[in-house]
């Protein structure tokens, strides 16, 4: 029995050794398959932006040379890069085709001379004949406003009579009607009198015939002696007729009033129109007569001075030999014609001044143009034969945006002693401000919307007990560079661990192992 026993408690032993082995080693699987993770939290600290790009030198100012247009080039002493000082001979012109376009400037300026004095003499009779018309037209405007300043003048008299004839019949009028107003009311306290006097007459007769059968007859005097209604009903109809016959007189005058007042429109009108014609007649005679001569004396000015102007500098090219020379010293960056033709109207020659504007110029893309200004400064490095590799600062002045979605940018280097042509490397470096959470830039995700995400670590209950788990949350990206991100994020704290790198692609709630 006892061997028994202890046979059956060895086999217990080992059954759990086996199991416990099987746990591990199972455990031991499933954790070699965990996606291995490394882990970060983000930092307080400020983004760094590099930027560079290559430019070159160029010239800020561009100055023609220029000689009369339409005459022929014999020959270029010059071509584009040469350099030269001032003095030196650039361009010759043909001298025979200059003095032949120089005979035909003589002619046409005697033909000037010649029509100047036919038209000094036509205009001299053009002036009497103006001074005449204006003379009459001056008449003939003082006549229309004497006449025009009379018909306004007597309109408005009759107006002014008719309307105060208007209101004497009003007041007349009201006058009237006051009147029979009173005599209405007299009238009417005549009548009412009388009918109280018959009332208490016949009072009375009733009263002595009740008493001694006798009647008393009274009343008649006292009727005599009250007012005369029929002379106060006389007073009022005449009243009312006066009232009517005034009535119709001021309806006759209102219109009165309004003729006499339509016709003073119309002679104030009339005095307008007739004014602003003579007016206009007279600025007429006066255009005429300071116009013509004045615009044909001017003109034939003009031309004649334009013209003179052309023979001196032909004279002074003829008297050059047709040599065109410079002014400055300076550089050849284009030849705007060839030799054998006629110059143009715009300059022969571009250069660019010895002491004239110099120019970097290089183009940024978008992403770089957001951290340069006007006024950012950038360092400039080149080389140079002589001098070797050289290293100054300089300050962007300009910046334009261009059809490519490139911006150009200049910065002014005309005393910094470049060559045109330089190759010079800007670079800076732009400072963000600080930011509270900042994760390198591996740890930054992307969807396929295109928003941006992280992978969080979050402890929870598993098949081993308590894992940890990979979360995916959403974040906005504020600002980033080749390495780090600076984010935003309700749920993400200074304390929160962030999947760094792993070793196989995550999913959101995939337990992970950490690597220490």
């Amino acid at each position: 029995m006892d061997k028994k026993r202890k046979a059956v408690i060895t086999g217990f032993i080992i059954f759990l050794l086996l199991m416990g082995i099987c746990s591990l080693v199972t455990k031991g699987i499933y954790t070699a398959g965990l996606p291995q993770v490394t882990a970060t939290v983000p930092r307080e600290m400020s983004l760094y932006h590099p930027v560079s790009v290559v430019g070159a030198v160029e010239t800020g100012q561009e100055y023609g040379i220029y000689a009369p247009s339409g005459l022929r080039v014999a020959s270029i002493a010059v071509q584009k890069g040469d350099s030269f000082q001032a003095g030196d001979a650039l361009l010759q012109l043909d001298v025979e085709d200059l003095e032949r376009i120089l005979a035909e400037k003589e002619l046409e300026r005697q033909r000037q001379l010649l029509q100047q004095r036919e038209t000094e003499s036509l205009n001299a009779h053009s002036m009497q004949e103006n001074a005449q018309s204006l003379a009459r037209a001056l008449e003939d405007y003082e006549r229309a406003r004497r006449a025009g300043e009379l018909q306004t003048t007597r309109a408005g008299g009759e107006l002014l009579r008719a309307q105060t004839s208007l209101d004497n019949l009003r007041k007349e009028l009201e006058r009237a009607k006051k009147d029979l107003g009173q005599a209405q009311r007299n009238l009417e306290q005549a009548q009412e009198e009388q009918t109280r006097r018959q009332q208490n007459a016949g009072n009375l007769g009733q009263n002595d015939q009740t008493g001694n059968g006798t009647p008393t007859v009274s009343g008649g005097d006292n009727a005599a002696s009250g007012p005369d209604i029929s002379a106060l009903s006389q007073q009022c109809g005449e009243l009312e007729a006066l009232v009517r016959q005034l009535q119709s007189q001021i309806d006759q005058q209102e219109q009165a009033v309004t003729s006499a007042l339509q016709a003073a429109e119309d002679a104030h009108l009339a005095y307008a129109d007739g004014l602003q014609d003579a007016r206009r007649t007279v600025d007429d005679a006066q255009a005429a007569q300071e116009g013509n001569y004045q615009a044909a004396a001017d003109l034939a000015k003009l031309e004649q001075t334009y013209l003179e102007g052309e023979i001196r500098k032909l004279q002074e090219l003829i008297d050059g030999e047709g040599w065109i020379c410079a002014r400055e010293g300076g550089r050849i960056t284009r030849l705007c014609v060839e030799v054998g033709q006629r110059t143009p109207d715009t300059a022969q020659l571009l250069y660019t001044p010895d002491d004239g504007l110099r120019l970097l110029q290089a183009r940024l893309s978008k992403e770089q143009a957001r951290y340069v200004s006007e006024g950012t400064r950038m360092q400039m490095k080149y080389e140079t034969v002589s001098a070797g590799k050289q290293s100054k600062e300089g300050v962007v002045s300009y910046m334009e945006p261009q059809e490519d979605g490139s911006i150009l940018i200049q910065l002014d280097v005309t005393d910094q002693g470049m060559e045109l042509g330089q190759q010079v490397t800007l670079e800076s470096t732009w400072q963000s401000e600080n930011y509270s959470l900042v994760i390198p830039l591996s740890a930054l995700h992307q969807d396929s919307n295109g928003s941006d995400y992280v992978y969080i670590l979050r402890q929870q209950n598993g098949i081993l007990g308590v894992e940890w788990h990979a979360g995916i949350l959403y974040v906005d990206v504020v600002d980033q560079n080749s390495r780090y991100a600076a984010v935003e994020s309700a749920s993400l704290s200074e304390e929160a661990q962030i999947i760094l790198t792993a070793s196989q692609d995550l999913k959101d709630n995939a337990a992970v192992r950490i690597l220490e």
